[in-house]
């Protein structure tokens, strides 16, 4: 890799960081957690509460606003969307420079 490049994800294409970075940061140092049973309590909410509200949010899946989409979805089968394609293109040259 030439100096100043930057790693992509062959599959997504962002940027990714290297990962020697972060091993050989000194803030990084690795330490031995110790086991932690299913009735270990944390902020007052056993551990199994927390895995089984993790499950849920995980099925649930992430928010939509569905009738934002459906509201879209008609417009764009109405012709009357209309996209700012510099602006689009710009944000994503900004993206995939800065990461952001």
């Amino acid at each position: 890799m030439t100096k100043g490049s930057k790693m992509v994800d062959p599959v997504t294409l962002w940027p990714v960081r290297s990962v020697s970075k972060s091993v050989t940061d000194e803030g990084a140092r690795t330490s031995f957690a110790q086991p932690v049973s299913t009735s270990t309590r944390a902020s007052g909410v056993s551990l199994s509460k927390l895995v089984t509200l993790s499950a849920e949010l995980a099925k649930a899946g992430p928010p939509v606003d569905h009738a934002k989409v459906d509201q879209l979805r008609q417009a764009i089968a109405r012709g009357e969307y209309q996209n700012d394609v510099d602006a689009i293109a710009h944000s994503m040259v900004r993206f995939f420079q800065t990461g952001e």
